[in-house]
């Protein structure tokens, strides 16, 4: 914690000295998009229900939301002192509420903090708590909540991480009933290949409108919650401009501004000028989005297979540029009415065990999308044959021949024995 508080510093003094853009300060370490509500101080409490939400506005930034259903079940009054840990990440608009008031907060330093909560050795830096003292009366059941807009936690290889640590929970004594964090993406601006697969523990839900969802309950062990998103577009248009191009710059230009025409014609510049590069693949992944836009299926397909058929440097986004170019052909291949070649790419892909669960719903509602008619005749085509279609293909191309008359040989010579041992015998019985 030290060591984080030491870094806490030296970005601030790098923000101060402008070698840092405040608007997004990489990430070095997991840091918590929310570290919890903690109870400070106060006796006989039970939390009945806990309430985290998550609403990951942009790239940039996340709103997050935390409720707790508090009820005291002593017999006096009691007072209670709650804080949040102020850590590396930047929290603004922030707003501390005890039903049914809002609470002024004040920012205190970790050493007049941390060693007030026992359950835990703690070291943060500073907390942000209520600004005094709540009384809660004996029986009275309030929600304490607080919100906040935080900095998300933004990695260079384009990885947004999101960290909510649980162990705040262990301050407030007995376990609640119930615990559910919910993660809300806009269902507008979300784009399903920029999910992975990786988390601390797997959401309990993942509903059709992009919310991740986990759930607790008083006899589940609880656990960190932690999950991913990345901003591959983002991160690729941040990559070619490294080219330092003025094709380049007015391509990406032109694709904010849905210019698809003029993206394809600056990307095509850039290409004949500049030749074989690094970045000559993020060019080709702007033009195929461009030719997809403007419904020119067969051209997008051609760059794609330019990329896959040439060395990649897409490092830590390779993974998810992958999906983004396999929902594109998805697409293609539907509206040029090519199942056959849409059916073999969804049926391979759907093995991949790196798909996230967004990608799996897809290809599964598009392979729907292919008229019964072609699905079932490409099925049937695909049908693994029975063993005796088998057997009678291998036998009309000729591959028992050798086999066939080896046994009729012995066949032959089984017969030729028996006929001449009976007759030695006198056994008339073939005749």
């Amino acid at each position: 914690m030290k060591k984080r508080f030491l870094i806490i510093l030296l970005v601030l003094a790098m923000i101060g000295g402008g070698l840092i853009n405040p608007s997004r300060i990489f990430a070095g370490e997991e840091e918590s998009v929310y570290s919890g509500l903690y109870l400070v101080k106060g006796e006989n409490l039970k939390v009945n229900a806990v309430e985290i939400n998550i609403n990951v506005n942009n790239e940039k930034t996340s709103k997050v939301t935390a409720d707790y259903n508090i009820t005291n079940t002593g017999e006096e009054t009691t007072y209670i002192t709650m804080g949040v840990p102020v850590a590396g990440l930047q929290m603004t608009d922030v707003v501390f509420r005890f039903t049914p008031y809002v609470y002024n907060s004040v920012v205190v330093a970790g050493e007049k903090i941390n060693h007030l909560i026992d359950e835990l050795a703690l070291d943060y830096p500073s907390w942000r708590t209520f600004s005094f003292e709540i009384p809660l009366k004996a029986g009275e059941t309030k929600t304490a909540s607080v919100s906040y807009t935080i900095q998300n936690n933004y990695f260079e290889e384009g990885r947004i991480g999101f960290f909510v640590d649980m162990d705040h929970i262990k301050t407030w004594g007995e376990r609640p009933d119930n615990i559910t964090i919910s993660a809300y993406f806009d269902p507008k601006t979300v784009k399903i290949y920029n999910f992975d697969n990786s988390y601390a523990i797997s959401p309990t839900e993942m509903t059709p409108q992009y919310t991740l969802i986990w759930k607790y309950g008083k006899k589940d062990d609880i656990k960190d919650v932690s999950f991913n998103y990345f901003s591959v577009d983002e991160k690729l248009a941040a990559d070619i401009r490294n080219a330092k191009s003025s094709q380049i710059n007015e391509m990406l230009n032109s694709y904010a501004n849905r210019d698809y025409a003029s993206v394809i014609a600056y990307g095509k510049t850039y290409i004949q000028n500049s030749g074989a590069n690094d970045y000559q693949n993020k060019v080709y992944l702007f033009m195929a989005d461009a030719y997809i836009q403007l419904k020119e299926y067969d051209q997008a397909l051609t760059l794609y297979e330019l990329i896959e058929s040439s060395t990649n440097n897409f490092g830590a986004i390779e993974k998810r540029i992958e999906n983004k170019m396999l929902m594109n052909k998805v697409i293609a291949y539907e509206k040029l009415e090519k199942y056959e070649e849409m059916y073999d790419l969804i049926i391979f892909e759907q093995t991949d065990p790196e798909l996230n669960n967004y990608m799996k719903q897809w290809l599964d509602t598009k392979l729907q999308n292919i008229p019964d008619d072609k699905l079932a005749k490409i099925m049937e085509d695909r049908k693994p044959p029975t063993a005796v279609e088998m057997f009678f293909k291998r036998f009309v191309e000729g591959n028992f021949t050798v086999m066939m008359a080896v046994g009729a040989a012995i066949l032959a010579l089984v017969v030729f024995i028996i006929i001449y041992i009976r007759r030695k015998r006198k056994n008339n019985f073939f005749y």
